[in-house]
Formats: structure tokens, C-alpha cells, sequence
């Protein structure tokens, strides 16, 4: 019966590993911070064109101490970052994390990223799979703002 056990873990593990594939990451990038901030905001579109149903459960980036969901809330006239525990993407389902609303929290900087650097992020979800991602630090303006999210700068996820 171990073996069994054994045989069938090693046929589904391709399945699990290869899920997380089937995403999309679209306009990804990080804001370029002063040199001495302990904190960066992280950005992306998450698209899901799968019939399945995706949990974004842990981030991890070897750049940070940690990285978090947030999303920014105004209560009583006061704005307000609130943590994400986790993003569920439903079949053909879209996540924007972008200024003002959801975003990443980049936390603990190892070492000054500036504009031209890139962040390599780990996305780990309920089922077991997860993937690279890499944001391109840029530099923002009034417009990066706006507009960022709308350019057609992609990123490509590489599974592990």
C-alpha cells in the first residue's frame, strides 16, 4: 500500500505543480522608493483565463524580509491600508493591484533597489503550485500612477 501511496504522489505532482501555469501576470512593476525606506509597493494584474478556481495564499521574494497583500480603504475620511490574507481568482476571474487600491507590500528592503533593477516575487497558491514572477522597479510620476497599470509591459511567470 506505501508504494501505491508513493507511485500515485509522484503521478499527480506534475498536475499540482503545472496548475499555477495556466495564469496570467500582466503590467507588472514596483515603485522605486528613497534610499533609506523600509517599504515598497509592488503592482500587477492577475488574470485567470482557466476554468479553474486560483487561491493566492503567500508571497515570499528573496529581495524582502516579507511581502504582503494590502488593499487601501477610506474610513471616515481617513485612507487606511487593510491586509489581504488571501485572493481567491475564479474561473476567467481578474486581480488588479495598482496605487490607491490593492496592492503589494514590499517589506524590509536586503538591499536599495532603484529604477532599472527588477523584484522577483514567489506566488503560492491553495492547491500547492506557485510561480516566479519578476517586477521591473520604475520610477513614478503623476502619470506612472494613472497609467502604469494600462501599458502593455508584461511579465513572464516561470513555474517551479
Amino acid at each position: 500500500m506505501r508504494l501505491a501511496q508513493i507511485f500515485l504522489f509522484i503521478c499527480l505532482l506534475p498536475v499540482v505543480a503545472a496548475a499555477a501555469d495556466k495564469l496570467e501576470i500582466h503590467d507588472a512593476w514596483a515603485r522605486e522608493t528613497p534610499p533609506k525606506a523600509s517599504v515598497m509597493a509592488g503592482y500587477l494584474t492577475l488574470y485567470n483565463p482557466s476554468p479553474e478556481v486560483y487561491t493566492l495564499v503567500r508571497l515570499s521574494s528573496p529581495d524582502f524580509k516579507r511581502v504582503e497583500m494590502h488593499r487601501t480603504e477610506q474610513h471616515d475620511g481617513m485612507h487606511k491600508m487593510l491586509p489581504v490574507p488571501q485572493l481567491t481568482l475564479s474561473s476567467k476571474g481578474r486581480a488588479t493591484f495598482q496605487p490607491g487600491g490593492m496592492h503589494l507590500m514590499l517589506i524590509g528592503p536586503k538591499k536599495r533597489l532603484k529604477a532599472g533593477d527588477n523584484v522577483t516575487l514567489a506566488l503560492f497558491f491553495s492547491d500547492g503550485s506557485s510561480m516566479k514572477i519578476i517586477l521591473p522597479v520604475k520610477k513614478a510620476t503623476a502619470n506612472t500612477d494613472r497609467t502604469m497599470h494600462n501599458n502593455q509591459h508584461h511579465s513572464h511567470s516561470q513555474q517551479h
